[in-house]
């Protein structure tokens, strides 16, 4: 099968987004639990708006806050990403095992969405 390079064509428009892995914390010598800070790891990536017929082929499942993430790193569903300041959750990964760029959907984390 033919692979094809686009990763030097993303990194010309990538931008810097954060992957942040979250600590569960850990109990100190007298026994008070301590949370553990978050570890955010710098990446670059490139993000495209969801476009509006896969909106409506999901149902609604994705929204315009929603975005396309291309980037060469990999991420796995439920990774916690934060981008200019808004946080998303990596939600599908799209199946690209004949390019070296990887594409995520990423759905904006909401306060008060249902769970």
């Amino acid at each position: 099968m033919t692979h094809f390079r686009f990763a030097h064509l993303v990194n010309k428009y990538n931008s810097p987004y954060t992957l942040i892995r979250l600590g569960s914390g850990e109990h100190d010598l007298d026994g008070v639990w301590r949370a553990v800070e978050p570890i955010r790891i710098p990446l670059r990536g490139h993000f495209q708006p969801v476009n509006a017929k896969l909106q409506q082929v999901e149902g609604g499942r994705y929204t315009e806050d929603d975005r396309a993430l291309y980037t060469t790193n990999s991420h796995a569903p439920g990774d916690l990403i934060e981008y200019k300041g808004i946080q998303y959750i990596v939600d599908a990964p799209d199946d690209r095992d004949y390019c070296d760029v990887n594409k995520y959907l990423v759905k904006k984390v909401v306060a008060n969405d249902p769970v």
